[in-house]
């Protein structure tokens, strides 16, 4: 079982990989294996790997994460609802986008508490002794519901040790990918996880 702290956000499994792959290699490859398009220079009149480290890194936690994997290669932490890598539109700029789902006691503030018949996210049950249980939207439909998220967005372009991938196939991109996902998630406790843990009062 993950020790998740307040500035922990994702954990690699690499254990969990090997153990449970079919290849006795990484249950990641095998995933890897089914998205062969991916990974490939589309641009390239032969085949040939994909060139660009940010690109590569974006296909490589796509597939590390739910809901490719489940569970994931990169398993986050359960009290956040998603982290997606994307590339800015403009000049290609890898950031990150964490998912944090807010309680009401995160949003009414000092002396602004929400009505209590307003329904907010429930823990789950199988959760409830966990610090940061998963957070599903409640049962019913018929009473009021508030249910906020926020989005904490960090930059990328400047995350040393993404590698510039040499394949597109094979354990080269298994290891390549491994070795983007590894630095991706160190990366984004660094950045993201400092900010969530304010923005959820862990560190106040």
């Amino acid at each position: 079982m993950t020790e998740w702290h307040t500035r922990k956000l994702v954990v690699v499994n690499g254990a969990y990989d090997r153990d449970n792959a079919s290849d006795r290699y990484s249950r990641y490859g095998a995933y890897l294996r089914q998205r062969p398009d991916d990974f490939r220079d589309a641009w390239s009149d032969t085949p040939a790997p994909i060139k660009d480290p940010a690109e590569f890194a974006v296909h490589a936690w796509r597939v590390a994460t739910a809901p490719v994997m489940v569970p994931g290669y990169a398993q986050i932490r359960p009290d956040l609802h998603n982290i997606l890598l994307r590339r800015d539109e403009d000049d290609g700029g890898l950031y990150a986008d964490v998912h944090v789902p807010l309680r009401h006691f995160h949003i009414g503030g000092p002396g602004k508490r929400l009505p209590y018949t307003w329904q907010d996210w429930e823990a789950e049950r199988d959760h409830s002794g966990d610090d940061h249980p998963r957070l599903l939207e409640p049962r019913s439909t018929t009473r009021p519901a508030v249910l906020a998220t926020a989005i904490v967005r960090v930059s990328g372009r400047d995350w040393p040790h993404l590698p510039t991938p040499s394949a597109y196939e094979g354990r080269v991109l298994v290891d390549e990918a491994r070795e983007a996902v590894t630095a991706l998630a160190q990366h984004i406790n660094d950045d993201a996880g400092p900010i969530v843990a304010k923005l959820l009062r862990a560190d106040a």
